[in-house]
């Protein structure tokens, strides 16, 4: 076989690697820019779409990219900016593209990946706060609890309570209304209900039924 061909060989295989298995090789081939990222696939798309301002915005991770909103609130179009995988501190860099939307109403719900990563959780939080009061600041906030989790060690639910006390008090502080989800995923022992989860973290049909129900009254306020 031609070295060329076996050199070509080799890149596309890594490539396929790289993309389904996101190890070692995926990082390389992103430093280089061979592939992209989900985030930054995900972020592209948002940005090559045409701005509709005044409408109803959901920013997060999986648990919001995930949702298929038309399914739950077909009354209301909503616009989905979650991105699996990401953090608080993904979400600030993304934040201009979501100000650019000018929303009537922000539902926030970011964190759950912060907490393997060690990230400042409720100082990011903060600081989206303050640049979203600032570029938008029509926009009615709402800050929602990161939701349990089921027998998760890299994100225990005591962690999560902890965090989503500091969240309240962020959204008293800056006078933004705070949905406090968390409880009512609960099964008796205090994890996320086994009916309400596919892995312990995402959410299955029933739990995404149990948010929407939850948020639906905050949609015509």
């Amino acid at each position: 076989m031609n070295r060329y061909v076996k050199i070509l060989c080799a890149v596309v295989v890594l490539v396929c690697c790289a993309v389904c298995l996101r190890g070692p090789a995926a990082r390389v081939l992103r430093h280089f820019g061979i592939i992209k990222s989900y985030y930054e696939k995900k972020l592209g798309e948002f940005r090559a779409m045409t701005r509709r301002t005044g409408g109803i915005v959901f920013l997060g991770d999986s648990i919001t990219d995930f949702l298929d909103f038309d399914e739950f609130l077909p009354a209301h179009h909503v616009i989905n900016r979650g991105i699996a995988g990401d953090t608080t501190h993904g979400v600030l860099y993304r934040l201009g593209e979501v100000i650019s939307l000018r929303p009537r109403k922000l539902f926030i719900l970011i964190g759950t990946n912060d907490i393997p990563h060690k990230l400042d959780t409720l100082g990011n939080i903060r600081e989206i706060v303050s640049r979203l009061r600032e570029g938008t600041p029509e926009t009615k906030i709402y800050l929602q609890s990161i939701f349990p989790t089921s027998y998760m060690h890299d994100r225990p639910n005591p962690k999560i309570m902890a965090l989503n006390e500091g969240i309240k008090s962020i959204a008293s502080e800056a006078g933004c209304e705070y949905l406090n989800v968390y409880p009512k995923m609960l099964d008796s022992d205090g994890n996320l209900a086994d009916e309400y989860t596919t892995d312990g973290l995402h959410l299955s049909r029933a739990g995404y039924a149990v948010w929407m129900d939850f948020v639906a009254p905050y949609l015509n306020e």
